[in-house]
């Protein structure tokens, strides 16, 4: 039998609308932010280039700047501290959303073409997801959603990071787990993915990261 592990944001959910507003306010503070049609553009035009807080610092840095050609350049000189400092602010705004204006929240993304499909328990028997996302976050979208994965079936952030990688979690989960014999991962990180003798690595073109011709791209159900 085969084990079907799916990314979750750009994979299942859209979190770009998020991602950017509460980054919006984490950068620059609740009372001077301000959300403009063109930096928000570019912001979605360059989200190939997220795959971490920092990274997503480092985008608004670079916008705020106007120097986006020097993205590398300012994301390997940045400030640990003022990473950790954006990082706090970003999940206490996130938590506000969530504890006081919770479908508010959930509005601010939206499911993919492909996430649909999973909303039909027949397309989901064999399907985990497998995330750098934050558990709670997933659980809450993907029941809003009405995803039809169960919540066990769910690997965060401290999972892959545990095994040292999405791959090697699902090596892992492959040994302790004999009723499946192979596995699929579906991810739009080319980060994410590698070549392994147990798991079938595929790009998710839909998503946000930009793909080359090392993995093939996922066709969906």
């Amino acid at each position: 039998m085969e084990a079907i592990f799916l990314d979750f944001d750009g994979v299942i959910v859209d979190s770009l609308e998020e991602w950017y507003h509460i980054g919006i306010l984490a950068y620059y503070g609740i009372d001077k932010a301000t959300h403009d049609s063109q930096h928000k553009q570019l912001y979605k035009d360059n989200c190939h280039l997220l795959y971490s807080d920092a990274d997503e610092y480092c985008l608004l840095k670079a916008l705020e700047i106007q120097d986006l050609n020097n993205f590398k350049k300012i994301r390997k000189q940045v400030d640990n501290q003022e990473i950790d400092s954006y990082s706090k602010q970003f999940n206490k705004i996130r938590k506000f959303y969530q504890n006081n204006h919770l479908n508010w929240w959930c509005g601010l993304h939206s499911i993919t073409d492909y996430g649909k499909t999973l909303t039909n328990q027949e397309n989901t028997k064999n399907h985990f997801i497998l995330t750098r996302k934050n558990m709670d976050d997933v659980l809450i979208l993907k029941n809003h959603f009405n995803i039809k994965i169960p919540d066990r079936k769910v690997f965060d952030y401290s999972h892959s990071v545990k095994y040292g990688g999405k791959v090697n979690f699902i090596e892992k989960f492959l040994d302790k787990h004999l009723e499946y014999n192979k596995a699929v991962l579906v991810d739009d990180r080319i980060e994410n993915l590698q070549k392994s003798s147990k798991v079938k690595c595929y790009f998710a073109s839909w998503g946000y990261g930009k793909g080359n011709n090392e993995f093939e791209r996922y066709q969906g159900i």
